[in-house]
């Protein structure tokens, strides 16, 4: 689910980490949600500049210090809001100049439709969720198999046990590998910046 854009900005910043979502031009602490400012390299505000020149199709992209502040010629206030990265949904700025102040990433997500199907080997390791009403962390593996038991087994009691011992064996495949059995996860781009 993970958009081209987003891709391209992933390409240009560097690895994105939990620990690692938010890049910027300016060095800046740690704020109350986590965040940190990572500042780019020469190359990579360049690279960052013409990215959003081109996605938004602005004249420039200046950078922010704080989140407001005021225009180039300091004749209107601005303010970065966010937004997110999209390959076909996002407005354009023709002849405007970008005020970028901060490139965001979302945490690992995942698609609430594919989450539970087989990943390999008819099995899914799932990723950790949270109950909503206590928050109590959890996570799910799923185990596909057919009930169907093989036609050389005579008796009932044999084909219970064949069945038994094949999701064991599953289960012990899965836990012993769990990154090969995890459903793809992906990442939303967040731009703060103002237009004027």
């Amino acid at each position: 689910m993970e958009n081209q854009i987003t891709k391209r900005v992933m390409d240009i910043v560097g690895p994105v980490t939990d620990e690692r979502l938010a890049f910027g031009k300016y060095k800046q602490e740690p704020n109350p949600g986590g965040y940190n400012v990572v500042a780019l390299t020469d190359e990579q505000i360049q690279q960052v500049e013409q990215l959003v020149i081109d996605h938004f199709k602005v004249k420039k992209v200046l950078w922010m210090e704080i989140p407001s502040g005021m225009t180039e010629d300091g004749k209107e206030a601005i303010v970065a809001k966010t937004i997110k990265l999209d390959d076909e949904e996002n407005p354009t700025y023709e002849g405007k100049t970008a005020y970028v102040y901060q490139i965001l990433f979302s945490p690992k997500m995942y698609d609430p439709k594919t989450i539970h199907q087989p990943v390999k080997d008819g099995c899914t390791f799932g990723p950790l969720l949270y109950n909503p009403e206590n928050f109590e962390p959890y996570r799910t593996i799923t185990l596909t198999f057919s009930p169907t038991y093989p036609q050389d087994i005579d008796s009932k009691e044999d084909q219970a046990e064949v069945m038994k011992q094949s999701l064991r064996d599953k289960l012990e495949q899965v836990l012993t590998n769990p990154e090969d059995y995890m459903p793809e996860a992906f990442r939303a781009c967040l731009l703060r910046f103002a237009a004027k």
